[in-house]
Protein backbone atom coordinates (compact mmCIF):
# COMPACT_ATOMS: atom_id res chain seq x y z
CA UNK A 1 0.00 0.00 0.00
CA UNK A 2 0.76 3.15 -0.81
CA UNK A 3 2.20 5.69 2.30
CA UNK A 4 -0.56 8.45 3.45
CA UNK A 5 2.28 10.90 1.52
CA UNK A 6 1.15 9.26 -1.48
CA UNK A 7 -2.11 9.35 -0.88
CA UNK A 8 -2.15 12.96 -0.04
CA UNK A 9 -0.02 14.26 -3.15
CA UNK A 10 -1.88 12.04 -5.58
CA UNK A 11 -5.37 13.40 -4.12
CA UNK A 12 -4.34 17.12 -4.26
CA UNK A 13 -2.89 16.24 -8.09
CA UNK A 14 -6.44 15.16 -8.78
CA UNK A 15 -8.13 17.65 -7.60
CA UNK A 16 -6.08 20.69 -8.95
CA UNK A 17 -6.37 18.95 -12.64
CA UNK A 18 -10.16 18.66 -12.05
CA UNK A 19 -10.38 22.36 -11.11
CA UNK A 20 -8.42 23.39 -13.80
CA UNK A 21 -10.81 21.59 -16.60
CA UNK A 22 -13.36 22.92 -14.80
CA UNK A 23 -12.51 26.57 -14.56
CA UNK A 24 -14.92 29.23 -16.58
CA UNK A 25 -13.13 30.28 -20.21
CA UNK A 26 -14.60 33.67 -19.61
CA UNK A 27 -12.26 33.97 -16.94
CA UNK A 28 -9.17 32.76 -19.00
CA UNK A 29 -9.53 34.69 -21.63
CA UNK A 30 -9.56 38.27 -22.43
CA UNK A 31 -12.70 39.74 -22.97
CA UNK A 32 -11.60 42.80 -25.36
CA UNK A 33 -13.58 41.70 -29.06
CA UNK A 34 -11.04 43.47 -30.64
CA UNK A 35 -7.72 41.88 -30.06
CA UNK A 36 -9.37 38.62 -29.91
CA UNK A 37 -10.89 39.22 -33.08
CA UNK A 38 -7.34 39.82 -34.61
CA UNK A 39 -5.64 36.47 -33.38
CA UNK A 40 -8.42 34.53 -33.87
CA UNK A 41 -9.14 35.18 -37.36
CA UNK A 42 -5.56 35.05 -38.34
CA UNK A 43 -4.74 31.98 -35.91
CA UNK A 44 -0.73 30.79 -36.46
CA UNK A 45 -0.24 32.57 -39.27
CA UNK A 46 -0.09 35.98 -37.36
CA UNK A 47 3.07 34.41 -35.39
CA UNK A 48 4.61 33.20 -38.64
CA UNK A 49 7.36 35.73 -38.86
CA UNK A 50 8.40 34.74 -42.35
CA UNK A 51 5.62 35.78 -43.70
CA UNK A 52 4.96 39.54 -44.51
CA UNK A 53 2.89 41.79 -41.92
CA UNK A 54 -0.22 42.83 -44.99
CA UNK A 55 0.14 38.63 -45.73
CA UNK A 56 -0.13 37.75 -41.91
CA UNK A 57 -3.21 40.31 -41.09
CA UNK A 58 -6.12 41.01 -42.96
CA UNK A 59 -5.19 45.26 -42.61
CA UNK A 60 -3.45 47.57 -40.46
CA UNK A 61 -6.40 47.74 -37.73
CA UNK A 62 -5.98 44.05 -37.29
CA UNK A 63 -2.18 44.61 -37.03
CA UNK A 64 -2.35 47.19 -34.70
CA UNK A 65 -4.58 45.56 -32.58
CA UNK A 66 -2.35 42.57 -32.68
CA UNK A 67 0.85 44.63 -32.04
CA UNK A 68 -1.24 46.09 -28.59
CA UNK A 69 -2.22 43.10 -27.29
CA UNK A 70 1.19 41.12 -27.78
CA UNK A 71 3.95 43.45 -28.01
CA UNK A 72 2.93 46.39 -25.79
CA UNK A 73 2.44 43.87 -22.69
CA UNK A 74 5.93 42.06 -23.75
CA UNK A 75 7.96 46.39 -23.87
CA UNK A 76 8.36 45.70 -27.62
CA UNK A 77 7.26 48.67 -29.77
CA UNK A 78 3.95 49.26 -30.96
CA UNK A 79 1.76 51.91 -32.31
CA UNK A 80 -0.98 54.17 -30.08
CA UNK A 81 -3.26 56.50 -31.79
CA UNK A 82 -3.00 59.82 -30.54
CA UNK A 83 -5.38 61.64 -33.06
CA UNK A 84 -7.59 60.71 -35.45
CA UNK A 85 -5.22 58.67 -38.02
CA UNK A 86 -2.41 59.72 -36.33
CA UNK A 87 -0.20 57.08 -34.37
CA UNK A 88 2.66 57.33 -32.18
CA UNK A 89 5.41 54.93 -32.14
CA UNK A 90 5.12 53.65 -28.33
CA UNK A 91 8.55 51.66 -27.08
CA UNK A 92 9.56 49.58 -24.46
CA UNK A 93 9.70 51.28 -20.63
CA UNK A 94 11.64 54.40 -20.63
CA UNK A 95 15.07 54.81 -21.88
CA UNK A 96 14.40 53.97 -25.83
CA UNK A 97 17.29 52.09 -26.34
CA UNK A 98 15.22 49.90 -28.92
CA UNK A 99 14.74 53.02 -31.38
CA UNK A 100 17.35 55.37 -32.78
CA UNK A 101 16.78 59.09 -31.09
CA UNK A 102 16.76 60.43 -34.70
CA UNK A 103 13.93 58.02 -35.71
CA UNK A 104 10.46 59.50 -36.61
CA UNK A 105 7.78 58.73 -33.62
CA UNK A 106 4.72 59.86 -35.35
CA UNK A 107 2.84 58.47 -38.29
CA UNK A 108 -0.57 59.08 -40.38
CA UNK A 109 -2.33 56.02 -40.92
CA UNK A 110 -1.48 56.12 -44.55
CA UNK A 111 2.27 56.29 -43.86
CA UNK A 112 1.75 52.72 -41.95
CA UNK A 113 0.09 51.12 -44.53
CA UNK A 114 2.41 51.90 -46.94
CA UNK A 115 5.31 50.75 -44.73
CA UNK A 116 3.56 47.62 -43.46
CA UNK A 117 2.61 46.74 -47.14
CA UNK A 118 -1.48 47.16 -46.40
CA UNK A 119 -1.43 50.22 -49.63
CA UNK A 120 0.59 50.35 -52.42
Amino acid sequence: MGSPVNFALAAAASMLATSCNTAPRDNLVNSNQPFQTASATQGNKAMDENLPVNQRFRNLDEYLAWLQQHAAPADRPWYKEVSSGVYELQTAGNLHLDVPSNEKRTFTREELERKFGFRK
